[in-house]
């Protein structure tokens, strides 16, 4: 039997965790539209998925004014509506302490909320009428909900958290299902923590010892849970913001 093959978009593939995301999607038949700034690394990337010759490059920056206008350009050229979206674009501005300075703020807001929500809104357009289920995964962090992060990070993640839970409520109906995951740490060898490793290593120790597990997260270890929730046919993790700490 003819099988149509799913479409998963996920920013920020060419980095460590959303790369361990398409790579491990790629093996479950996806197709992927990797995205990030980088057309060398994202080659090279594409070249490590399986049915390498499957998938698209989305080579643009995010952060852009005009994202939605490349959106429709080039989803359109290729015809393709994903089936999943992974919004894994994150992270924190330098910056980023007490006081708080409010361009920070407003930078930090930008990358860790506001692009997702104009992807969203360019998609949810054209899934709300397909009475089919389609996902929509934000990666948040565990720092949302303890504050034990840089001051305009947590907020940006927590207005995140709010912003799942109640775009869930309104697109439940319409069968467009939207969560979020929520790692502690994550190790990988770009992160800032493995920086943090190298010069400062006995606030790093101190860190690793917080979790009960007595280490950080690595992407493989994250990524099968993720690929779970993309996997399963079902609407009941709508609006959930998905734990996955360690014990923490």
């Amino acid at each position: 039997m003819f099988s149509v093959k799913k479409i998963a978009f996920v920013t920020a593939s060419s980095g460590a965790f959303g790369f361990a995301i398409a790579l491990d999607l790629s093996k479950k038949d996806y197709i992927i539209v990797l995205n990030g700034r980088d057309r060398v690394k994202l080659e090279k990337a594409k070249e490590r998925l399986c049915n390498k010759e499957l998938h698209y490059i989305f080579c643009f920056d995010l952060t852009k004014e005009n994202l939605q206008s490349e959106l429709d350009s080039f989803f359109t050229l290729h015809n393709l509506l994903p089936n999943v979206i992974i919004h894994s674009l994150g992270g924190k501005i330098s910056g980023d302490e007490h006081p708080i300075n409010l361009d920070v703020l407003s930078q930090t807001m930008h990358l860790n909320l506001n692009i997702s929500i104009v992807i969203n809104n360019y998609f949810i357009e054209k899934f709300k009428d397909l009475q089919e289920i389609r996902k929509i995964i934000h990666i948040s962090s565990s720092a949302s909900t303890t504050g034990n992060a840089s001051p305009c990070y947590v907020m940006s993640k927590a207005a995140l958290n709010v912003y799942v839970k109640n775009m869930a409520r309104r697109y439940a109906l319409e069968k467009i299902m939207i969560c979020a995951i929520l790692p502690n740490i994550i190790m990988h060898e770009t992160s800032d923590w493995k920086d943090k490793e190298l010069n400062n290593p006995e606030y790093f120790n101190k860190r690793v010892q917080e979790t009960p597990l007595k280490e950080f997260s690595r992407p493989q270890q994250l990524v099968p849970y993720i690929s779970a929730v993309c996997e399963i046919d079902s609407m009941y993790a709508t609006g959930s913001l998905i734990n996955l700490q360690g014990g923490v």
